[in-house]
């Protein structure tokens, strides 16, 4: 299985957008243009098929971890995987879904107060 395989499994398997996907290499220290990532992410057939090296493929992984869990340095920020979840919910008008968030929010309030 090739990087390009690789990258694009976790984006599908994950619902990646393309611009999702320029974050979580711009979190592993890669500033990529989405001409690049949709190269990377094109058939090995397709005239602008670029190959992914195995540095911009640990990048990928490196910030698809900081992505998907937040940053160990401000572990009180929501992951962004999370936050783009609440909104897509949102924007479906997902009304089962957004009262489940809603309960599960005061749950954790009310624990963290218990805590207190």
């Amino acid at each position: 299985m090739t990087n390009n395989n690789i990258l694009k499994k976790i984006a599908i398997a994950n619902a990646l957008k393309h611009f999702e996907i320029r974050e979580i290499f711009g979190l592993g220290g890669f500033e990529l243009s989405s001409s690049r990532i949709k190269a990377f992410m094109a058939g090995p057939r397709n005239k602008n098929y670029e190959k992914l090296s195995d540095e911009l493929l640990e990048g990928f992984l490196n910030g698809y971890i900081i992505y998907a869990r937040g940053s160990l340095d401000e572990p009180d920020l929501l992951p962004r995987m999370v936050e783009h979840y609440i909104i897509s919910r949102i924007e479906a008008g997902n009304a089962d879904a957004i009262e489940e968030i809603r309960c599960l929010i005061e749950d954790a309030g009310d624990a963290l107060a218990a805590a207190d």
